[in-house]
C-alpha cells in the first residue's frame, strides 16, 4: 500500500508547466545547453541529431525549398510548434503558410506540412508526435524512416487521427502539399 501511495505522491509533486511558462523559461536561457519539448505540461529532453539525421534533414529542406519556389509558402527547419496550452513540440522540417511577423512558435493552422526525420526516434514520431499533430490539426505529417527507406505520409486530420495514411518508398515521387511539385527522397 505504501508503494502505491508513494507513486501517487511522486506524480502529484511533479511540476507541470503551461506553454507561456515554458516560453518564458526558454527566453530566459533555461534551455540554452539542451533541446527540450513541453509535452502535456512536462519537460522532455530531446537528443541532438547525429550526422545521418542532419544530412537527411538538410537534403529535405533544400528539396522542399526548391519545390515551393515561386509560391508564398516558406520552408524551415528546427522550428517549435505551439500545440496548445501545455505542449510545444519541435519538428525537423516544415512548410509554413507564411512567416509570422513576431518571433514566436508556429501554430498548427500556419503549417501546411510537418516532417520528422526518424533515424532513432521512429516509435515516438509514429506514436505520440503523430497523435499530437493530428489532435492539433496539422494538415500533413511525414515521418522519414531511414532504416526502412520509406516515408510514412499522414494527411487529413480527423478527431485526433489521420484519415489518410500511406507509405512512399525512397526513390518514388512524393507530392509536396500546396504545390504541383514532387520531391524524391533517397
Amino acid at each position: 500500500m505504501s508503494r502505491v501511495a508513494g507513486s501517487d505522491m511522486a506524480q502529484q509533486s511533479c511540476a507541470r508547466f503551461t506553454t507561456a511558462e515554458f516560453s518564458h523559461m526558454a527566453a530566459s536561457g533555461a534551455f540554452d545547453d539542451m533541446k527540450v519539448e513541453l509535452v502535456k505540461g512536462g519537460l522532455e529532453r530531446v537528443n541532438f541529431p547525429k550526422s545521418r539525421h542532419s544530412i537527411r534533414q538538410t537534403q529535405l529542406l533544400f528539396a522542399l525549398t526548391r519545390a515551393i519556389d515561386g509560391t508564398t509558402l516558406k520552408a524551415t527547419a528546427e522550428i517549435g510548434i505551439d500545440l496548445g496550452n501545455d505542449t510545444v513540440r519541435g519538428c525537423d522540417v516544415a512548410i509554413l503558410r507564411a512567416v509570422p511577423e513576431q518571433d514566436r512558435w508556429m501554430r498548427p493552422h500556419e503549417m501546411l506540412l510537418v516532417v520528422e526525420v526518424a533515424e532513432t526516434t521512429i516509435r515516438r514520431d509514429l506514436g505520440y508526435k503523430r497523435v499530437d499533430y493530428a489532435d492539433a490539426g496539422i494538415a500533413q505529417y511525414w515521418v522519414v524512416d531511414g532504416d526502412r527507406s520509406i516515408v510514412h505520409v499522414y494527411a487529413d486530420p480527423v478527431a485526433g487521427e489521420y484519415a489518410s495514411v500511406r507509405t512512399v518508398r525512397f526513390g518514388e515521387a512524393l507530392a509536396v502539399p500546396g504545390t504541383e511539385q514532387s520531391i524524391v527522397i533517397l
